[in-house]
């Protein structure tokens, strides 16, 4: 039996917290569903819809972030607030060591559960195919390099020109680095055969819509080590 502080009611459909937002309370669904859920590139994917005895909330207690999603009632919903100083004095009793793997296990379910529903939205958008592309040196990569799109992108030298929107799974891999970045890309702007040139050559400007934190990163540090170097 959970020890409780109070007692907060919800209409169907009302918001008990938002993705993003900050808190520390623990719930325990007393009556009514809820649905937990988060939103990636627009869309919003359902992670898991919980009755009465669930407890959810739990995440930001133990490592005390921004709200990994969303928590919306179903239909009028009943729930309980787990004491939050019952809590800290029962987690404030483990042993240091124990606390921490605690929060690590906690990030990496987050992260774990970011990777699913980026996979999902991946699988979802139904990318028209995939690109690959590689660059030879450095150079070749920073004239292929588009920086005013937002997450970057870049143009690929082509004379089969996709129409402007379409989707595609980009793959490249930086210069003298074996690390291949994944991400799904949206054609922005096109050239045509008709109005290339030698030193303007066909092709098109892709904008990287979906690339992960990770790659977003190593991207990001590689450009900066050449801008002052």
């Amino acid at each position: 039996m959970f020890l409780t502080s109070g007692q907060e009611t919800y209409e169907a459909g009302e918001v008990i917290f938002k993705e993003g937002s900050h808190g520390k309370t623990v719930y325990l669904v007393s009556s009514g569903m809820v649905e937990i859920s988060k939103v990636t590139r627009g869309k919003k994917f359902v992670v898991e819809t919980l009755g009465p005895g669930a407890i959810f909330g739990m995440m930001t207690f133990i490592d005390p972030s921004p709200r990994s999603a969303t928590a919306t009632a179903l239909e009028d919903t009943v729930v309980d607030l787990l004491d939050k100083e019952f809590l800290d004095r029962e987690f404030n009793h483990l042993a240091s060591d124990f606390r921490q793997l605690l929060v690590t296990l906690v990030r990496r379910l987050k992260k774990t559960t970011d990777d699913f529903v980026r996979a999902s939205s991946l699988q979802a958008t139904k990318a028209s195919g995939t690109i690959r592309v590689s660059f030879k040196s450095e150079s070749d990569f920073f004239r292929a390099y588009i920086g005013n799109l937002a997450k970057g992108g870049l143009f690929v030298k082509t004379g089969k020109i996709l129409p402007v929107d379409t989707l595609l799974n980009v793959e490249f891999t930086l210069p003298d680095s074996n690390h291949v970045i994944h991400t799904t890309g949206k054609v922005v702007w096109t050239r045509s055969k008709d109005k290339g040139s030698d030193k303007i050559p066909p092709g098109m400007g892709i904008q990287f819509i979906d690339i992960s934190p990770e790659d977003e990163k190593l991207l990001k540090k590689y450009i900066e080590s050449f801008k002052f170097s």
